[in-house]
């Protein structure tokens, strides 16, 4: 804000001293109430006015040799100056001449003596008069255009808080990030490895299982065979015993049973799995009679089992 504005805001003059400003300021600001935007232009005028009193000289300039101003100057015709006689000498020095007895020379001209003080671009000269500047005996000077606004760094006041300050994380923050990171990267590690060691612990136990059975499967054929069976030549399906009965793999889902001893309602269970040697997923049970030394020719349904693989788990005899 600049000082004509400033002093627009407070009613005063331009050129008002410190005291005037103060006082104006005063009546303003109990005229102005509650009206916060109001007070803040009034604060702002006060210290705009403030600072530019404070390029005036605070008393009354120091007295001056009378000289002649700049417009007298200008108006003044130029004469010529007399020398100024030398100062009376001493008595003990030698008289000199009285003026009738020098010789007559011309007097030189002499331009008018320029003034002791002068205003400089970059403001008073030291002990000089100040712009605008009253002087008893010699006209007003022009007062000084107003230039810009101090732009000067101004404190945060009450109604202008500064800007919080930053604040940068603490080393504990830091180290508390840190640790944080490195502890979840170890524990997504640790899931990791557990699970492929489960993985592998399951697969192991299936081999282990399906290389335990001792009923080979073979899988069934949708082919009608063109002459009578006589047995597979599949190592997978060569001839096993369960509970003391030979079994023998003849086609399809077709095995041929020889007990070594008779056997009345025999309970005949088959075993179902998706793999020669797979862990049994299914079941099927038949009751039937054996007799000792003859081959009975027992033929699974399709319809038992949705597993491709078959093969008799176990034979219980419960009566001969």
């Amino acid at each position: 804000m600049s000082p004509i504005e400033a002093a627009g805001v407070l009613g005063v003059s331009p050129s008002a001293t410190r005291d005037e400003v103060l006082q104006a300021y005063a009546a303003r600001l109990s005229e102005a109430g509650a009206d916060d935007t109001r007070r803040d232009a009034l604060t702002a005028a006060r210290d705009a006015l403030l600072a530019a009193t404070s390029w005036h000289l605070p008393g009354p300039p120091a007295p001056v040799e009378p000289q002649q101003g700049p417009s007298e100057q200008r108006q003044a015709p130029t004469a010529p100056q007399l020398p100024q006689q030398p100062p009376t000498t001493p008595p003990s020095q030698p008289a000199q001449p009285s003026p009738s007895q020098q010789p007559i020379f011309p007097q030189p001209t002499f331009a008018p003596p320029a003034p002791r003080h002068s205003a400089s671009p970059s403001g008073p000269h030291p002990g000089g008069p100040y712009p605008g500047g009253p002087y008893p005996g010699y006209p007003q000077a022009v007062p000084p255009q107003p230039g810009p606004p101090y732009a000067g760094p101004a404190a945060p006041g009450p109604w202008y808080p500064g800007p919080p300050a930053r604040r940068r994380l603490s080393t504990g923050a830091i180290v508390g990030i840190t640790v944080g990171g490195i502890a979840a990267g170890l524990v997504i590690l640790l899931v990791m490895v557990f699970a492929i060691t489960s993985i592998g612990d399951s697969t192991r136990r299936l081999a282990e299982s399906g290389s335990s059975s001792s009923a080979p499967y073979a899988p069934p054929s949708d082919t009608p065979s063109s002459g009578p069976s006589d047995g597979s030549t599949d190592p997978a399906t060569e001839d096993y015993d369960v509970d003391g009965v030979h079994v023998h793999y003849v086609d399809g889902w077709t095995f041929e049973l020889t007990p070594t001893q008779s056997c009345v309602g025999a309970t005949i269970t088959a075993g179902f799995a998706d793999s020669v040697d797979g862990d049994t997923l299914d079941e099927w049970t038949v009751t039937a009679d054996l007799k000792a030394g003859v081959p009975y020719e027992l033929t699974i349904p399709d319809s038992a089992s949705t597993h491709q693989y078959v093969g008799i788990d176990s034979i219980d005899c419960t009566q001969t």
